[in-house]
């Protein structure tokens, strides 16, 4: 009875110290030199963990997935969680937002919003984003597996 009992506490105690946020991201998607590419242009939203070396260990959990409508406009909602590592310190999720499309490339082009700290009950309103031509970003070409 006791070693369930124990059980149950150890399971349950990583839940207990996770720092849970959820975000709402509004947008716009623009491929101005082709606008049919405005359709279905992916938007991620991620929670970013481990840095550099540590990724491997703590990669980047998916907060949530979209995809743009035939004017390039999208909605996102997700959650993530961030294990409190030091008792009594919330450690919130860092999200950004990472834009896969086919606006410049057959490759496809991923395209890296900076971090933002935005949220629920608030919107992230993230603006109109252009693919030709963005700069608040990085962008790297997609690897040829899309799934990832």
């Amino acid at each position: 009875m006791l070693k369930s009992l124990i059980i149950i506490c150890v399971s349950i105690l990583p839940i207990s110290l996770a720092g849970r946020e959820c975000v709402w991201v509004l947008g716009k998607v623009e491929c101005q030199n082709d606008p049919t590419k405005n359709l279905n242009v992916e938007i991620r939203v991620w929670d970013r963990d481990g840095p550099g070396p540590l990724q491997m260990i703590d990669p980047d959990d998916l907060m949530g997935v979209t995809f743009s409508n035939d004017d390039g406009r999208f909605q996102l909602d997700g959650c993530g969680d961030d294990f409190d590592w030091i008792p009594g310190v919330k450690n919130v999720p860092e999200p950004y937002i990472e834009i896969r499309h086919y606006c410049n490339s057959e490759k496809g082009d991923i395209f890296q919003l900076p971090e933002f700290s935005t949220f629920v009950p608030n919107t992230y309103d993230i603006g109109t984003i252009v693919l030709d031509k963005e700069t608040r970003g990085i962008k790297t070409t997609q690897k040829a597996d899309p799934t990832q």
